[in-house]
């Protein structure tokens, strides 16, 4: 996961400034949103860094018609099928997984760091990997199949109600099946994660208590509490 300590936004709307009317709460709110974008880059990352990395598909096609791929899985990124002949503007899903075995096997999977979003968000979702799925498979000797990924909902179920069931169950992969696919360790991914989502804390911790304005908010909060536990105190 990263970390909010390490963002640096380039332009800010002032629209957390207008919300609260403090500039250092806003920096942290800014910094926090900012973070929350960068997490589902953060996340490609570091599965491409455990997979076996496809980083020309064009050569890793024509290996495949020769033979010369030993069984497994490969990752391919969107950013190499941009590079690649079988590229479709605007439709490349996050990955491509091609599982090479007796039954060769792409699947393509749009790959969520979240599970909830709008009827607008989840059809273009769907048709995108739709489209994609019809133009590749006439183009490739593979079993081709699509799926959107919620990395970190292992409910199914919950997962069809935030894409507005526009994907059935077939089409959905929970984070730990994902990473079966790919022969990588999903427990220690999440562990890897944690570890950065405890720094957040503390670091917003560290921030807030920075700002005089919270202290003295907090100070207030504090003496208004106390009176009050002293008023019943005294009442009964």
């Amino acid at each position: 996961m990263a970390k909010i300590r390490d963002a640096r936004p380039q332009n800010s709307s002032g629209a957390y400034f207008r919300l609260v009317k403090n500039s250092k709460l806003a920096e942290i709110l800014t910094k926090a949103q900012s973070t929350v974008i960068t997490n589902g880059t953060e996340l490609e990352k570091i599965i491409s860094e455990q997979s076996q990395l496809i980083t020309n598909l064009d050569d890793f096609m024509n290996k495949v018609k020769s033979n010369k791929i030993t069984q497994g899985s490969y990752l391919c990124t969107k950013k190499v099928v941009k590079n690649s002949r079988y590229k479709m503007d605007k439709h490349e899903p996050d990955f491509m997984i091609f599982t090479i075995s007796n039954d060769n096997i792409c699947n393509l999977i749009e790959l969520k760091d979240g599970d909830n979003f709008d009827t607008k968000k989840s059809t273009a979702e769907f048709e995108n990997l739709k489209q994609f799925t019809e133009y590749l498979a006439p183009q490739i000797s593979f079993i081709v199949k699509f799926f959107i990924c919620c990395f970190n909902q292992d409910d199914k179920d919950k997962i069809i109600e935030g894409f507005k069931h526009r994907f059935n169950k077939e089409q959905i992969l929970t984070g730990r099946e994902f990473c079966e696919l790919l022969k990588i360790n999903y427990d220690d991914i999440l562990k890897l994660r944690e570890r950065d989502a405890a720094d957040n804390f503390h670091y917003v911790i560290d921030e807030l208590s920075n700002i005089i304005e919270m202290r003295a908010c907090i100070q207030q909060q504090n003496r208004e509490h106390i009176e009050k536990s002293e008023f019943y105190d005294t009442e009964g």
